[in-house]
């Protein structure tokens, strides 16, 4: 994975008791729920798209525990835009903001699927060009902005 910096802070959660597992750190399960919903709310925003579901969680590694209390930043960015999928990158990082420390609890790559309202895969993302995926992969600061494909680059 890339560094944070090309990452967009989504949101962030307060560890809970009612989130945490028999050893008293966050149930692995939690975070990848929170790292599901919270991906594809950038996705959403960055696509001006909704109706996708999630077809895969791959690369997921567990780097290190979250207790309670700590707060727990989702970042994410869109690796890789399809006809009918998009790829995300997504991790969370434990955030102490009385020290400014951070560690990184969980990494993880998220496809989504665009779908109609049967559920059936659709061909929604049409790339009209290049700079109109990059434009949404790499600036991941930018989003749930309209960016027509015809506009120039503002440098």
């Amino acid at each position: 994975m890339k560094d944070s910096s090309d990452f967009m802070l989504v949101t962030q959660h307060l560890v809970m008791t009612e989130h945490l597992n028999p050893n008293n750190v966050i149930f692995g399960g939690q975070l990848l729920a929170w790292l599901d919903t919270d991906v594809y709310i950038h996705v959403c925003n960055k696509m001006r798209f909704r109706s996708m579901v999630t077809v895969a969680m791959d690369h997921v590694h567990f780097k290190s525990p979250a207790y309670l209390g700590d707060l727990v930043q989702i970042y994410a960015k869109i690796k890789e835009i399809k006809k009918t999928s998009i790829t995300a990158f997504g991790k969370a990082i434990a955030f102490y903001p009385d020290n400014d420390k951070h560690r990184l609890i969980i990494e993880c790559e998220i496809t989504y699927v665009a779908v109609d309202k049967n559920g059936r895969p659709i061909k929604a993302f049409n790339p009209p060009n290049k700079e109109w995926v990059e434009r949404r992969t790499a600036d991941s600061r930018v989003i749930g902005s309209f960016i027509d494909p015809k506009e120039k680059s503002e440098n």
